[in-house]
């Protein structure tokens, strides 16, 4: 997915916003040639390797209006992410376009809005390649040009596409019970962002986050930069699932392409709230039409509040209020869609977690971010339990705790590091969640113990959602799948790729279930 390609080019600038002849040089990379431009990046993942400066344009009418810059290149070895950054290097002022040795030679598309002065912003080059090693790329040619937009769209309605199955990966072990059948509408969010698996191993997670010291001597709350913004594209997929006796479809039914990140979608009453890393949007409803949405600041779609920091879920907890969590503020904030307002927060407490911040609901972890090395677990799921109290999973330590209506907290099990999605089961009773390094769906029983319920062939197993009493949804982070299984029966019922989108799947949520069989 590419929000460019919603942008009609007109006429080519000459000369245009960016020219390969100004290069500049950034960590040491290796560079030769003036164009086409021959460049070795560093090994660091994200590390930058060469930078553009921003020559306004001077054609009449080019002012004001979305530019659209077509970046030609093709990588030799790794992945390199190409993009426009602001002056200080700082933020993305629009979304990152990665590029693989897959790609061939590849027309980058990125959409640009006007900076504020001549020398307002780069066209960067770095190395998005894990395992410390560098990139090789070869960029041949920067063009620009106007389009009739007069801002870049932060939602795209796309045509939907064909989800092609897979096949199921596992063999069937018992088809004693009767098959389930059914039909749900399931609400599924895809990242721009790839993974580094240098860093997604549970024995890296574990030596990054069980230092005793990392929480010392931090910097002052007001000297932490804000979080980079547009570093990161996504998408929502609305699907149809059908499941029979013998068969299972998966059908798209609305594609939606989107300028930010979408972290998680829920229906909560009957609106359709999308859950963004740091502001939530509400729809009225699930087919509410995009093209007069505006997501900037001070929208009456949106949702802000200073503890809104690196989003990750949202959940319905009655038709008005809705559940939300923050790995940024490591909180679980309760909210009301009428008034649009944080009516109750918790966080992480002191004398399990530690302390890095004494954060106060005036204090803004949405302008001074809280990054994932000194947060107090890396909060990243919060789900409902009926009672005024809700479920929490952590990353760092790998924990799953229970809030209850009054705040008071149980640490309930510990040391999945890396898991995700903590959820309730249909039947009130069973707590699952995704061991996501060991790609398994875990079930917390009444004694405490933790077993396995269903394993897949995944290395990050980011989200998996129930949908029934049996069903379950997976979402295969690493191989961009989405598996269905039969947990009683013990098969694996589907497996669906969604290569063609362009992103990788993260979140899951099932939205409508029309009926059960």
């Amino acid at each position: 997915m590419n929000l460019a390609v919603s942008l009609t080019p007109r006429e080519e600038l000459i000369p245009g916003a960016f020219a390969l002849c100004d290069v500049v040089r950034h960590n040491e990379s290796l560079v030769s040639g003036s164009g086409p431009i021959d460049v070795t990046t560093p090994p660091d993942q994200w590390a930058y390797a060469i930078a553009f400066p921003y020559r306004r344009p001077s054609a009449s009418g080019a002012h004001g209006e979305v530019l659209l810059v077509r970046v030609e290149a093709e990588v030799h070895a790794g992945r390199i992410g190409v993009g426009c950054v602001s002056s200080d290097f700082q933020n993305y002022v629009g979304t990152q376009v990665d590029c693989t040795p897959g790609d061939g030679s590849a027309v980058l598309k990125l959409p640009l809005r006007h900076f504020s002065s001549a020398n307002g912003g780069w066209l960067v080059v770095r190395n998005t390649a894990e395992g410390n090693r560098p990139s090789r790329a070869t960029v041949r040619s920067i063009r620009t040009f106007r389009t009739a937009a007069s801002r870049i769209p932060d939602l795209v309605e796309s045509e939907p596409r064909p989800i092609p199955a897979v096949g199921p990966a596992q063999a069937t072990r018992s088809r004693s019970r009767r098959r389930k059948s059914g039909r749900f509408r399931i609400a599924l969010t895809h990242t721009s962002r790839t993974w580094d698996w240098s860093r997604c191993t549970r024995r890296d997670m574990i030596r990054r986050y069980s230092d005793p010291k990392r929480l010392l001597n931090l910097p002052p709350f007001e000297e932490l930069p804000p979080p980079p913004t547009h570093l990161y594209s996504g998408g929502l997929s609305l699907l149809d699932l059908a499941v029979d006796a013998d068969e299972v479809n998966l059908m798209a039914v609305r594609s939606v392409e989107s300028a930010f990140k979408v972290q998680h979608a829920t229906v909560v009453g009957a609106r359709l709230v999308l859950c963004f890393e740091n502001f939530l949007v509400v729809l009225p409803t699930n087919d509410a039409p995009l093209e007069s949405l505006d997501l900037r600041p001070g929208s009456p779609w949106r949702i802000d509040d200073n503890w809104f920091s690196g989003l990750h879920t949202v959940f319905p907890v009655s038709d008005d209020i809705c559940l939300v969590s923050s790995s940024g503020s490591d909180a679980v904030m309760w909210v009301d869609l009428r008034t649009r307002k944080v009516i109750r927060r918790w966080r992480l407490p002191a004398d399990i977690y530690g302390v890095n911040y004494e954060l106060t609901p005036a204090m803004s972890v949405s302008r001074h971010y809280i990054h994932n090395e000194i947060q107090l677990g890396h909060l990243n799921c919060a789900y409902p339990e009926g009672n005024g109290g809700c479920y929490i999973s952590t990353l760092a330590q790998g924990d799953i705790g229970h809030v209850d209506e009054d705040g008071r907290y149980s640490l309930l099990a510990r040391g999945y590091v890396g898991c995700h999605g903590v959820r309730v089961a249909h039947n009130g009773r069973d707590i699952y969640f995704s061991d996501s390094c060991s790609g398994r769906l875990m079930r917390l029983e009444p004694d405490g113990s933790v077993g396995k319920w269903w394993s897949v062939n995944s290395r990050w197993l980011h989200d998996v959602e129930q949908a029934d009493s049996d069903l379950y949804v997976f979402c295969l982070g690493d191989r961009n799948e989405v598996a269905l299984v039969d947990v009683s029966n013990g098969e694996e019922r589907g497996r669906f790729a969604f290569d063609h989108c362009g992103l990788n799947v993260q979140f899951v949520s099932v939205a409508r279930n029309d009926q059960e069989g």
